[in-house]
């Protein structure tokens, strides 16, 4: 694989090609020429497990075109998929609490090292102003199952304080989310949650390279090579139906999707980081393996 040409943007690279014109293909060649002399210099496993590392790290954080995201295969709620051989093929289910079944569902949930999270809430189609609905719903992922916690009528006095048990620190289950900030204020105004410890996926990107907040997305295609199911019409749904409404099964899938993957990305992760543990950023560093900073 050439590394310069996987670290150039397609954009860039139609740029070079107007420039250049008939020329392109032998500036290509240079450079590859070029490209293949540096690296031919590698003569010990060191300096070979810094450019794998490199090569890893450029391509986690490069962005995918929409086309290339489209021919990824599609990413399943039922089923663990390219994470690592010893999880991958595990079947996990799709459960919506109810007050009969909350114990079962936080005593799993406790048994956690790790949860993925994420939140719901009714949009607001008044222009220019902030949306400040309640939380309709809260997702958590588990090994094997995702729980949908409806926080709607009589749910809420009956499922905070479970709740609060397992989000808040006296937890020590750490929390995976994308895009955390928005669901963290929310918990705490509307249930006096504060969801500790966790970690948003978007930080580790970031301290791996990444210029931005890549999306769940991005991500997903990055880390997994799968595609994520995205409807806008989904998520502008009414997500705070009284509880003699059902979710649809398109809210559910949706819903439960963006838990699961924050826990599948997590996973996979770090299985593709855990060799190169020594040339981990210090950051990570001293998150994940208690190091002093250098």
């Amino acid at each position: 694989m050439s590394l310069y040409k996987f670290a150039l943007a397609a954009d860039k690279s139609v740029q070079i090609r107007r420039a250049l014109g008939a020329e392109t293909e032998a500036y290509f060649a240079a450079m590859e020429a070029a490209e293949q002399a540096f690296f031919g210099s590698i003569t010990n496993e060191r300096n070979q497990q810094k450019f794998d590392w490199l090569l890893l790290r450029t391509h986690l954080i490069s962005r995918m075109s929409d086309k290339e995201v489209a021919a990824l295969a599609d990413y399943r709620v039922d089923k663990v998929q390219n994470i690592a051989e010893h999880l991958d093929g595990n079947e996990r289910q799709i459960s919506i609490v109810t007050s009969d079944t909350l114990a079962a569902a936080i005593t799993d949930i406790n048994a956690q090292q790790w949860i993925g999270f994420d939140t719901e809430t009714a949009a607001t189609f008044e222009k220019g102003r902030r949306n400040s609905n309640p939380v309709s719903l809260i997702q958590i992922a588990t090994a094997s199952h995702c729980y949908l916690f409806r926080m709607v009528g009589r749910n809420v006095s009956i499922f905070k304080a479970a709740l609060a048990e397992v989000l808040s620190e006296q937890s020590n289950i750490l929390k995976l989310g994308i895009g955390l900030r928005s669901d963290v204020n929310a918990m705490k105004r509307d249930f006096n949650i504060v969801l500790s410890p966790m970690l948003d996926l978007n930080w580790l990107m970031n301290q791996l390279g990444a210029a931005k907040q890549m999306g769940t997305v991005q991500i997903a295609a990055s880390v997994l090579s799968l595609k994520l199911p995205k409807s806008k019409r989904v998520t502008l749904s009414n997500w705070a139906l009284p509880l003699d409404m059902p979710l649809s099964n398109e809210q559910v899938l949706y819903a439960a999707t963006d838990a699961l993957v924050a826990l599948d990305i997590y996973h996979g992760l770090f299985a593709q980081l855990e060799p190169y543990k020594v040339l981990w950023p210090n950051t990570i560093k001293q998150r994940f393996l208690g190091e002093e900073k250098e």
